[in-house]
Formats: structure tokens, sequence, C-alpha cells
């Protein structure tokens, strides 16, 4: 599980040793089950011993040390077992002869307790452990037969191995599932993520370094956590309602709150008119038919499953039960405050939280997804909709460059509502927009939020943190309460973010559709928990984390149940599939312009934001910018490490989108400059602009995992955000890109305010809108360089595993 590239002897035995050493049991003992024959009975043979103690570990051995294995490698080749059971003694044997015996401790030993490094599985038999105990018995008779009897004694039962994979599917929030078949008395378990505390885990394979804040400590009965299932389920149909849209007396929308559509002011909604109308503006002579999909397809945005009506051209909504036509989640009807449909359209969150993976027909895709996107273009959205004479306001607060990606965590806008109520930070937001623009982001997905003690790429907050979580429902355009009092409008985010947040919390991670290798998989759940990159030759002198083991798992949390119920690992099981580290900006690399654009300017100025609980500033559970100086302490400002439940629908990767398959994260050198993502196909016989294709089987890479796409070359042209680039020398970012990089840099709401003057006007500027540059601000694809050290082989394994969470 090396590298391939021989150097010697030395380096072939230290290889095969610690591929040997990956056969521990890693904690995975099942209570009151005993390992193999003779339990805890002393053995009365070398032989029984081995049968009884030793070979029921070598079974996670055969997940990778046999023909067609991670460890089926020439510097692996020291070390084989074979499916034939009954060959392990002698296998075992040959290789402690071929690897110099007991000198005077078998490295098969050194290595596998961490005496002896790099090794690939880690720390499985710490010395003193069962495991350790027992092989070092084994081999001590190897070399002393006629001693052998006399060590027999010290055999310790090493307990059984729990598996590499996990049996049924894990991901969303623990009470969610813990509630399935439970009444509504039942008494909700603790959060697992309010467990990830200071101290927590320390010296544990997997680190920690963010930290839960409890945001409910002067909570009113609104804003109290569940205490039982029953109010759990509350919460989330509550929640739902307000969510989900679809045309639902109750349902909020972007900065109007839930409020009847006749109080809205102009700005925050359109007429159905203007809707209808828009393709008037995309060069057709007549609307199309299929209407409805062309708008989603252009949009990027997802028609869900259930009925979101409006009405079509001459319709009156309250004769047809709202009308005729699907409306796209990103976008509901609101009802009068008699639950009549009052013909105007308001957006939702979903116009950047919604996404799709497969189409009809396609069995066990999930097709729409609530809180996943990478397909919405929100410029073209403000274009259509300013053209039909009704701009959108929530659409310039998260502009976009590139199809997929927007501005959207952008507390330089958020933090402007504040100045109402505390006009003092007048002055100081003035100066915070000296600082960068954070620029391209692709919205985390949802179904992880619980399983994060931050939230925000940057962790920024709490994830207990809710008032942030629906700013953008703010009612600041409804005529009740009376247009910008802004104390009322807390007032009704107060009354729903626990609702709001529940529903989020309570979605679910989407299952990978087709079978696993899982013979493949198990080896990479070892390499996925075990392998410490750090320490490989390709990585020396890099910067490692300051803490965990240098896995994959030591960053994006553990999941195996052997690892999961490992004491090295977690301290308890309950902390499985939790992320909690914040990864240095410096030491991840990737594109560091959303780390740079809040900075401690913003985190001050936000300190007074109501949305940063200025109530509980100071004190243990200070629920404002986590990276505020003050409040993060030592821990570098960089990237969360997101949980990976689900992460095969998650493509593109990295907090801006960059880096289209999981395989290009783990291989940087595979990257693409500019690379467009490969559009639905056109059956209208129309010049119009298709969106992404979501088709998991003509369009998702199964291999890489991540979707189909084209590298666009240098010099190919276009308009924005592709800017020419000299193909004599690719790498050179031109003149106005250079120019550009320097204003966004040095301005914080410059990423949105100049959008009026790049809207795409033309179906080609839409089109080129899809091609994802690197060079562009804030778009760099580089970062996560320590996975290169993996092989090509342990590539396939690794994705593999990720199919199973």
């Amino acid at each position: 599980m090396r590298n391939n590239t021989r150097v010697g002897t030395v380096t072939v035995m230290l290889s095969a040793l610690a591929l040997l050493s990956a056969c521990g049991q890693y904690g995975g003992r099942s209570d009151g089950v005993s390992g193999g024959s003779g339990g805890g009975v002393q053995a009365r043979s070398m032989e029984e011993h081995f049968s009884g103690k030793v070979q029921p570990q070598l079974d996670f051995c055969r997940t990778c040390h046999i023909p067609g294995g991670v460890a089926d490698v020439e510097d692996g080749h020291d070390f084989m077992l074979s499916s034939a059971r009954s060959q392990d003694l002698a296998n075992l044997r040959a290789s402690w002869e071929r690897l110099g015996k007991n000198n005077p401790t078998s490295r098969i030993l050194l290595m596998s307790s961490g005496q002896e490094t790099p090794h690939t599985g880690g720390m499985p038999w710490p010395v003193g452990s069962a495991q350790y105990k027992n092989m070092d018995i084994l081999l001590k008779c190897f070399e002393d037969g006629a001693g052998c009897a006399a060590l027999l004694a010290g055999g310790v039962d090493a307990g059984t191995l729990l598996p590499l994979l996990s049996e049924g599917h894990r991901g969303g929030h623990a009470w969610t599932r813990y509630c399935e078949g439970k009444d509504d008395a039942a008494i909700l378990p603790v959060s697992p993520v309010t467990l990830v505390k200071p101290g927590v885990n320390q010296g544990k394979a997997v680190y920690f370094n963010a930290y839960y804040k409890d945001c409910h400590v002067n909570a009113g009965p609104e804003d109290a956590a569940p205490k039982t299932c029953g109010e759990w389920r509350g919460r989330i149909e509550r929640g739902g309602l307000l969510l989900k849209g679809d045309g639902a007396q109750g349902a909020a929308g972007n900065f109007m709150g839930n409020y009847p559509g006749s109080t809205v002011l102009p700005g925050f909604q359109f007429t159905t008119d203007a809707y209808n109308n828009m393709w008037r503006s995309w060069g057709l002579r007549q609307r199309p038919e299929q209407y409805d999909r062309l708008v989603a397809e252009r949009w990027g945005v997802v028609l869900g499953p259930v009925r979101n009506p409006y009405p079509l051209p001459g319709e009156d909504p309250n004769k047809t039960d709202g009308g005729s036509g699907q409306l796209p989640t990103a976008l509901t009807q609101l009802r009068e405050a008699d639950g009549r449909w009052s013909g105007k359209l308001a957006t939702t969150c979903h116009m950047c939280h919604s996404g799709q993976v497969g189409i009809a027909g396609e069995a066990g895709l999930p097709g729409a997804i609530y809180g996943s996107n990478s397909l919405s273009d929100i410029g073209v959205m403000g274009r259509d909709t300013l053209f039909g004479g009704y701009a959108i306001a929530p659409v310039f607060t998260a502009f976009s460059k590139v199809r997929g990606t927007g501005n959207i965590t952008n507390f330089q806008f958020f933090n402007a509502i504040s100045i109402v109520v505390a006009p003092d930070n007048l002055l100081p937001w003035l100066l915070l927009n000296t600082s960068g623009g954070t620029g391209s982001e692709d919205p985390p997905v949802w179904w992880n939020y619980g399983h994060r003690p931050l939230k925000f790429y940057d962790g920024g907050m709490s994830s207990d943190a809710q008032r942030i979580l629906v700013s953008a429902f703010t009612p600041l355009g409804a005529a009740n309460p009376v247009p910008l009092n802004v104390n009322a409008a807390f007032d009704w985010i107060e009354q729903h973010d626990q609702d709001a947040a529940a529903w989020v919390l309570s979605r679910r991670s989407p299952k990978y559709p087709e079978p696993v290798d899982t013979a493949l998989a198990e080896q990479g759940a070892v390499l996925f928990h075990s392998k410490d990159l750090f320490a490989l030759p390709a990585n020396a002198g890099r910067e490692r984390p300051k803490g965990g083991n240098g896995s994959c798992a030591s960053c994006h949390g553990a999941y195996s149940p052997r690892f999961v119920h490992d004491k090295n690992y977690l301290e308890t099981p309950e902390l499985e599939g939790i992320a909690g580290y914040i990864v240095p900006r410096d030491l991840i690399g990737t594109d560091p312009q959303r780390v740079n654009g809040n900075d401690q300017e913003v985190s001050r100025t936000f300190e007074k934001d109501w949305f940063g609980y200025p109530e509980q500033r100071g004190t243990d559970n200070d629920c404002g910018d986590q990276n505020l100086d003050r409040i993060r302490g030592d821990r570098e400002n960089g990237y969360q490490a997101p949980p990976l439940y689900g992460v095969w629908a998650t493509a593109p990767y990295f907090h801006n989108g960059s880096v289209p398959s999981a395989w290009e994260v783990l291989k940087s050198s595979d990257r693409k400059t500019l690379w467009r993502r490969q559009s639905a196909p056109n059956d209208t016989g129309l010049d119009v602009v298709m969106g992404f294709d979501p088709s998991f089987q003509r369009a998702y890479d199964k291999q890489h995992l991540g979707w189909k796409y084209e590298e666009i070359p240098c010099g190919m042209g276009g308009a924005m955000p592709y800017l020419e680039c000299d193909p004599s020398d690719p790498t050179k970012n031109p003149l106005l890109e250079q120019l550009l990089s320097v204003i966004y840099a040095n301005g914080g709401l410059a990423w949105n305010i100049p959008n009026l003057l790049q809207m795409p006007l033309t179906n080609a500027q839409v089109e080129d809108r899809k091609i994802y540059n690197t060079r562009l601000y804030s778009q760099d694809n580089g970062g996560h360089t320590f996975t290169d050290a993996l092989t090509d082989q342990e590539r396939r394994a690794v994705i593999e595993y990720l199919k199973t969470l």
C-alpha cells in the first residue's frame, strides 16, 4: 500500500511489514463475543493458539493481501494471503522469515504498534494490546518451538472483528434515525454534535479543533431545543411547510417571511404575467409548449415532484387551484391571508439549495434533492426577471459568475440589515467592505448539517446558530410588520428559525444507486481510516495537522463500524460521521479568497450583529463569528473538512466547486484549468439554453465519482466569466483577469455590485457561463495535494468506499 517505486531491500521489507500490520482488530470487539476457537481458554499448541487467537485477525489482512488487492504490488509481494484460510499459518511464517525473523522483536510487531513508521495500517496493535501479545507469542513460537508451550498461557482473547462497511444507509441527523418506529413520547438522546467540546478526542485518530456552541442559552419556548420525538417531528413538519414552498399556505419567500402576497413590496416579488412572458427576451417567436421545463433548464433549477402551481396566460389562479403551470422549487406562488392565490411569485432558498441527481426512469436515483445544488445560474434568473420588468432583489445578493455557484454566505450584505437597529455599525460596515470579496461558492449540502459543529465552509458560526439560517427570509419587504421594522422582522425569525433548522437537519443523504464492489470498498475503508498520508515520502517536509493520524478520517470523520468502535479513533461511537476540523488555509491549499474575504474586520463588525447573538458575547457559549481572534484562540483560520455522507452526489468538489470529480480531488495532476460540465440534450428543436445534465446513466462518471465534462482549450474565446488566454502560455492570467482580481480582493461587495454590467444578454453568453475558469478570482482548483501520494489503485479503492457512505 506504499508507492510502487523500489528503493532497495529495506524498503521492500518495511512495506510488506506495513501491509501486514493492517491486520489489527481496530477495537472491533463485539460485546459478549469471544474470538474464534479457544476463546479465553489457554491453547494447547501453537496451531491452536494461531487458529483461536491470531487467525481471526488475519481475515482483516485478507482484505488487501490477496491477488488483485491493493497490497498486490511489487513492494507488497513479501506478504500475501490467499482465499484459502488453510494456508494462513504457512504464509505468515514464510513472510516472518523473509522479513528477518525476530531481531530481537519482529518488524511485524514494530510496525503494527507504531514503533517503526511509516505504515499504512496506522497503529492497530499498540504495545500491550491483545493483538500484539498474541502475535508476539506466535512469532516466538516460530523461533523456539521447544519453548512455545510455556508461552501459550499468555494468550489473550482479542474479540471478533466488526465489519468494515456499515449495514444499511447511515446518513441524516441522529434524532431522525433514533425516532424511526418510536412514539412521540420517546425522549431524544443527546445530539452527537453537542459532544464536540474543547478537549474531545484528544490524542485520537480523528481530530477536532472546531467546537459546538449552544445558542439556546437565553431561548424562549419557540427557540428551545426539542426534547421528544413528537416535538422533533412537529418542528420538522412546520419547518417543511415554511421552506419547501410549493404554493402552500404559510410558505416563506426571500426577504418577505411568510406574509400574505398582497402585503409584499415590489422588488421582492413579481407577477405571473412577467414570468409567463420571459420567453420574449430569449429570442423566441412564441411561448414554447414545454415552457416550464425550459425555464428550469435555463435557470438551472429543479422541477420538483410535488405540485407547485402558477396560472398560465389567461388563467385565474383561484378558479384553477393555483393554475395549470408547474413552478420550479426556486419559486412559490404567494397566498393571501384567507388562502386565495395571489398571482404573485417569490423566490425561495431553493434557488441555491436544491439540485437533481437522476431523471425520470432511472431507478434508485433521488431525482430532485432538497439541500444540494451546483446547477443554478442566479445571474440568468436576474437577467430574465429584469427584462420582464420585475427585478428580484434577492438575486443580487447571491450573484454568480459561473453556473453552479453563488456568493451566498455574504456577511457583508446581511450585516447591513442590522444597521437599522445598530446605527453605530454603519462606519464599521463601510470599512469592512474594503475586505476582499468572498467570491464563488458551491452551496454545501444540507444532509450533513447535523454532522458538523460549525457551519459554513470557513466554520464561521456554530451549527446551532439558526438565526442566520433563515436570514434570507427576513421579512423586510412585507407591509405587516411595517416595512423596515427590523425588530419585528427579527421577532419573526425567532418564531420560525428552529422549525426551519429541524427540517434541514432531517434531510437524508441519497444512497449510491448501483451495486458496490464490496471487496474493493473494504480495502478503501482501511486506507481511508488508516493510511497516514503525511508520513509518505512524497509528502516529506509538508506541514501536517496538529492532531489525528494523518488519514482521510482524521479530517473527515470515522464511518466504518470497525473504526467507529475503536477507542483509538473516537471517544464514543456517537461521534460517528462527525467532522470538526478546520484545516488551516495554507495546509489545505485550496483557494483562500473565501477565508481572506471573511477577515477580522468582518468578524468584528458581525460581533455587533443581531444574527451573531450579541446577547451571548463573551460567554462560554459565544455564538458570534467563530473565526474572531478572541473566540478561536490559537486555531488557524481555514476550511472545515466536510462530513462525507452522500459524497458521491455532491460533485463538483471543494468549497468553490472547482474540481468535477472525487478522482481529481485525490489526484491534482488530472485537474483541468478550463472545463465545462455536460449539458442536457436539446430535443426541443428550438434555440434555447439547456441546463447541466442530471442523468446518472448518461452524464455521471461512476469510475471517478463526479459529473462528466469537457476540457476547454485555451484560446477558444467566449464571454464572461471565461476570459481569453494565450495558447502559448495558458497558465498566464490575462490582464483583465489580473485587474478584476485586485478589485475583488479589496472590495467586499465588488463581486456583486457590478453584476448589471456583466448580465448575460445572449444565449451564447449564457452558455459561456457554464465554463469554469480556474484562473478567475476565487475559483482556483489547487490544494488538497497530499492525496497525490496515493497510487491509482489506492484511489480506486477509496472511491469505491466513498460510494458506501
